[in-house]
C-alpha cells in the first residue's frame, strides 16, 4: 500500500517544512518576548501579538487568489525567500530600540508570511491523493513537530547567550531550505479562478460554509491563550522557562493528536472532543497557577490537531484540490478577523479579571458547536 513518503515532492516539502519548523520557535518566541520586553506596554505590545491575524484578514484572500491563478511553485519559492529579509530588518530594530519601527516590519514579514502560508497549506494537502491525506498530515506532523519541540527548548539558552541575533539562525535556515522546494510540483494555476471565487464557494457551499464560520468563533477563543501565552504565564508568575517548556509540550501534544488522528476518524467524535477539551482549557485558566496556561495552550492544540482533520476535509470536498487555495484564503481572512477582534479587547479584559476573559472563551467556544450542528454535512463527512 503507497504511502505520502512515496511521492518525491511530498518529501521534499515535509524536510524543508520540519527544518523551517525547528527554527520557527526562535524567531516567533524572540519576536514577541523581546518587544513585550521593550516596549513596556501591553497596548502597544498587542500590535505585536496581532499583527499575524491583522495581516491575515487582507492578505489571506488575495493569497488564495495568487496560489490558485498562478504557478503555486514560483510563488512559493518568492515569498520564502522574501521572508529572511524582513527578519533581519526586525534583529536589527530590536538591537537597536527602534521599536517603532520594528513593529512595523513585523507586519511586512506577517504579510509576506502569509502570502507564503496559504499556497503551502495548499501543497501540504494537495501532493497526495485525497485518500492519502490524513497520513501525510500526521507525516508531516511527525517530522515537524520534534523539530519544533527542539527549537523550542532550546530558545531560552539561545536568546541568554544571543539575544537578538537568534533572528540570524531562522533566517539563515529559511534561505537554505528554499533549495529543497525550488521548482516544487503543484498546481501550475487556473485561468478561471477569480478574487471572488473563494468567497462564492463559502456561500454555495455548505461544508465549506460550517467549516469557515465554525473555525472563526473556534480559532478567536484560541488567540486568547496562544497569543497572549506569555502575558498569562508572567501574570501568573511564571518566567521565560515556563513559557519555553509550555511551547514545546504543546508542540508534543499536538504530534499524539495527529497520530489519533490516524486511527479515529469518526467527524461527529472528533467535534465533540475538540468542544470537550477547548470547555477545559478556560475552566483551567480560573486557577492562579503558573502552570494553568501550560495546560491550556497543551489542551488547545490537542484541540486544534483534531480539529484540524474535520475542517480540511469539509474545505477539500467543498472546493476540490484545484480552488483550495482560494478558500483558505477567505478562510483565514475571515478567521483572522475573529481573532483580531479578540485580541484587541482582550487588554480590556485582562485587568477586569480572568473571570470576564474565561467567559468570552467559553462563549466563543459554545458558539462553534451550534455552527457545527447547523452544518450538518461536516458531521456526515467520511473522513
Amino acid at each position: 500500500m503507497p504511502t505520502p513518503l512515496d511521492y518525491p515532492a511530498f518529501k521534499r516539502f515535509v524536510i524543508a517544512n520540519a527544518l523551517t519548523s525547528g527554527v520557527f520557535p526562535l524567531s516567533e518566541m524572540t519576536v514577541m518576548w523581546l518587544f513585550l520586553q521593550g516596549l513596556h506596554n501591553l497596548f502597544l505590545f498587542s500590535f505585536v501579538a496581532s499583527s499575524r491575524p491583522v495581516t491575515r484578514i487582507f492578505a489571506s484572500p488575495i493569497g488564495g487568489y495568487i496560489g490558485d491563478r498562478f504557478d503555486r511553485a514560483r510563488t512559493y519559492t518568492l515569498t520564502r525567500l522574501a521572508t529572511p529579509v524582513t527578519i533581519l530588518g526586525i534583529m536589527y530594530c530590536l538591537l537597536t530600540h527602534q521599536y517603532l519601527l520594528g513593529i512595523v516590519l513585523v507586519y511586512v514579514r506577517a504579510t509576506i508570511s502569509q502570502l507564503n502560508s496559504v499556497v503551502a497549506t495548499t501543497a501540504l494537502y494537495t501532493l497526495v491523493p485525497k485518500e492519502l491525506m490524513v497520513k501525510a498530515m500526521a507525516v508531516n506532523r511527525f517530522m515537524k513537530e520534534p523539530a519544533t519541540v527542539i527549537g523550542t527548548l532550546s530558545w531560552p539558552f539561545l536568546l541568554g547567550l544571543l539575544g537578538a541575533k537568534v533572528l540570524l539562525i531562522s533566517s539563515s535556515v529559511l534561505i537554505i531550505t528554499t533549495l529543497l522546494v525550488y521548482k516544487l510540483k503543484v498546481s501550475p494555476g487556473r485561468k478561471d479562478v477569480g478574487f471572488l471565487t473563494g468567497f462564492r464557494l463559502v456561500k454555495e457551499k455548505e461544508e465549506v460554509r460550517g467549516a469557515v464560520v465554525g473555525i472563526v468563533f473556534d480559532q478567536a477563543g484560541g488567540a486568547i491563550v496562544l497569543n497572549y501565552l506569555p502575558y498569562i504565564i508572567q501574570l501568573y508568575g511564571g518566567g521565560s522557562i515556563l513559557y519555553s517548556i509550555a511551547q514545546a509540550l504543546s508542540y508534543a501534544v499536538f504530534l499524539l493528536g495527529s497520530y489519533l488522528n490516524t486511527r479515529y476518524k469518526n467527524a461527529v467524535g472528533i467535534a465533540v472532543l475538540n468542544l470537550v477539551l477547548k470547555i477545559s482549557v478556560f475552566i483551567s485558566l480560573l486557577v492562579p497557577s503558573p502552570w494553568a496556561p501550560v495546560y491550556a495552550v497543551s489542551a488547545w492544540l490537542l484541540g486544534d490537531a483534531f480539529l484540524e482533520v474535520l475542517w480540511i476535509s469539509s474545505l477539500r470536498v467543498g472546493a476540490g484540490d484545484d480552488q483550495l487555495s482560494s478558500v483558505l484564503g477567505v478562510d483565514e481572512s475571515l478567521t483572522n478577523v475573529g481573532r483580531t477582534a479578540v485580541l484587541e479587547v482582550a487588554p480590556v479584559l485582562f485587568p477586569v479579571g480572568m473571570f470576564t476573559v474565561v467567559s468570552l472563551g467559553l462563549a466563543l467556544i459554545g458558539a462553534e458547536g451550534i455552527i457545527q450542528l447547523l452544518h450538518k454535512k461536516i458531521l456526515e463527512l467520511e473522513i
